[in-house]
């Protein structure tokens, strides 16, 4: 009892802390043009005299936004990839102003991965968003004050490290993007400790991070990204209960050992070093709890009475593992989350509003029109209901009029700001659940791979799709007209999955069981059945464009109702 009053009191005060940046919030909602230009005007005093202001002509007299989109290109990350490489070299005044207090890794568009790097000004444009949003939640739903969280914003199993000029990269922590004077009161509400990210692989992770959730019974949220990280948990809750009752009778913690680890960056401890700093106590009670729920279904209202509210991604692709996710949690609430990328934040969820709302105060937004790309980019205040736009996005951080490759459409307005719901990505990547797989790094992989594999040309057709299955995960299929043995199919498959690990979030949603290995599919006559199927889903035959990554499922099916020859 006396750490669920002390719950209640740290979220009570954790509430009133967040009320001034709500109300000023609440307040911008009403004035989006002059919002948006004071945040512009914040942008350009970091980014003014710096490498990157110094190669625009004029940029220290600009005032207006029209005047910044007339000046400064549209930039991508591939565009500003050298800025990048001086920043994490030690270069200083190379984006800001500011030094960088991190890089924090995200994908990239042509390459493995990429770093975004983190400043104070960036850091708190975050806050300028997480604090309305946070203080929204435990306004509207009091019963989230009744017991500890748990976020998970840190990808567990992420290893630290340091770029050549020695900046740190990644944060451990899930209270990082907070400002400091709030992370001790966010890591005491934590259900889990923050500690559980240095933790070296992805199963030892899962299993202490079930540790603490089962052992706190007063869990009120659980707050994930994709839902399938909260499916695979529960997955893994199942696999390990028996294992990890009896750690909670005993007051210790065994995680599974990787038969497989990786090798650890010097000068990190492995699996014991990390558990040595936490505190582990017997809990018989919670035990027994969880053999009940074990003989019974597991379900989470048998773990967590106090469950009131799961906050997860929702729309576009995240859409497909919602139901799963929440078979295991029959009657608890579930609130989609806004858009929010490496790079900053697009949007917020309100209760009341009819989708998430711009994130007004944070950062400087521009809006692509992907029926005109040649049109001048829109302004918030200039949006239409209804209508579609791929966001760019300006930020203290440095990045100005950073094309992040998301498509939003516009619900509506709260107050007179728009409400837009994410619809999936704008360039040509493949996100199921996160992994941004983009078609030109496919392109790469598959001209340099398969030519080796297969002992001769690249074949005349070769694509990759995402395939949904029932009970499994979806994964990635590769799709080869060729008459090469089995096994070299096989080979190439498993050639394709090294190179796609190379990427960041990819490696990272295999890493976590989200995403299936590659596979391989013989074809025949690929080209004609693939414009016959681009028909079908409503292309004119003189629009079809052959491509090495499709992002439409199904078409395992497709191939096979055509009759695949073989050797």
């Amino acid at each position: 009892m006396s750490v669920l009053l002390s719950s209640r009191r740290m979220l009570s005060g954790l509430m009133a802390a967040q009320g001034p940046a709500a109300f000023l919030f609440h307040r911008a909602l009403q004035r989006p043009e002059e919002t948006q230009s004071e945040n512009l005007a914040r942008i350009l005093r970091a980014t003014r005299d710096t490498t990157q202001s110094k190669r625009v002509p004029g940029f220290s007299n600009i005032r207006t936004a029209r005047e910044f989109q007339e000046a400064v290109p549209i930039s991508t990350p591939d565009s500003v990839l050298p800025d990048i490489e001086a920043l994490k070299s030690g270069t200083p005044y190379v984006l800001t102003r500011e030094p960088v207090i991190r890089f924090e890794p995200s994908g990239g568009s042509s390459g493995a991965s990429k770093y975004v790097p983190m400043t104070r000004g960036l850091l708190d444009e975050f806050h300028r968003a997480l604090a309305p949003m946070l203080f929204d939640l435990l306004r509207s739903h009091p019963t989230v004050r009744e017991g500890p969280s748990y976020w998970s914003i840190s990808p567990i199993g992420r290893k630290q490290g340091r770029t050549a000029g020695g900046i740190p990269v990644g944060s451990v922590e899930d209270s990082a993007y907070f400002p400091r004077f709030l992370q001790p009161v966010l890591s005491r509400v934590f259900a889990v400790p923050g500690a559980v990210a240095r933790l070296p692989d992805v199963e030892s992770c899962r299993y202490v991070t079930l540790w603490f959730l089962v052992a706190c019974e007063e869990l009120a949220l659980l707050s994930v990204w994709n839902p399938s990280f909260l499916t695979l948990l529960m997955d893994a809750l199942e696999r390990h209960g028996d294992r990890l009752a009896e750690d909670l009778e005993r007051g210790v913690c065994r995680p599974p050992v990787d038969p497989h680890p990786d090798p650890l960056p010097e000068g990190e401890g492995g699996v014991g070093t990390v558990l040595a700093g936490m505190r582990f106590s017997p809990r018989p009670e919670r035990a027994r709890v969880l053999r009940e729920a074990l003989r019974s279904g597991l379900q989470g209202r048998m773990l967590w009475p106090r469950l009131a509210l799961l906050s997860m991604w929702t729309d576009a692709q995240a859409a497909h593992s919602v139901a799963p996710a929440r078979r295991r949690f029959h009657g608890v609430e579930v609130q989609g989350k806004g858009l929010l990328a490496t790079e900053g934040v697009v949007t917020l969820p309100l209760f009341d509003a009819p989708a998430p709302v711009l994130a007004v105060r944070s950062h400087f937004f521009e809006f692509l029109d992907p029926e005109h790309p040649e049109a001048r980019p829109r302004l918030a205040h200039e949006l239409e209901a209804g209508r579609t736009y791929s966001v760019l996005l300006s930020t203290s951080g440095g990045l100005l009029r950073y094309r992040i490759g998301d498509l939003v459409r516009v619900e509506g307005f709260h107050h007179a700001t728009p409400c837009l719901r994410f619809l999936g990505r704008a360039d040509a990547v493949s996100d199921l659940v996160g992994e941004k797989l983009a078609a030109t790094r496919v392109s790469t992989v598959l001209e340099s791979l398969l030519p080796t594999v297969l002992g001769g040309p690249r074949p005349p057709f070769a694509m990759v799709a995402p395939e949904w299955e029932p009970h499994a995960p979806p994964a990635y299929r590769l799709f080869l007209e060729t008459d090469v043995p089995e096994e070299r199919l096989h080979e190439a498959a498993q050639a394709l999955e090294r190179a796609l690990c190379e990427g960041y979030h990819y490696r990272y949603a295999r890493e976590l069981g989200q995403l299936g290995p590659v596979s391989a599919l013989r074809v025949s006559e690929g080209t004609r059945h693939y414009e016959a199927r681009c028909i079908t889903l409503g292309q004119r035959a003189g629009d079809i464009k052959p491509t090495d990554l499709h992002r439409q499922a199904g078409w395992t099916a497709w191939f096979s109702q055509q009759g695949p020859k073989h050797p």
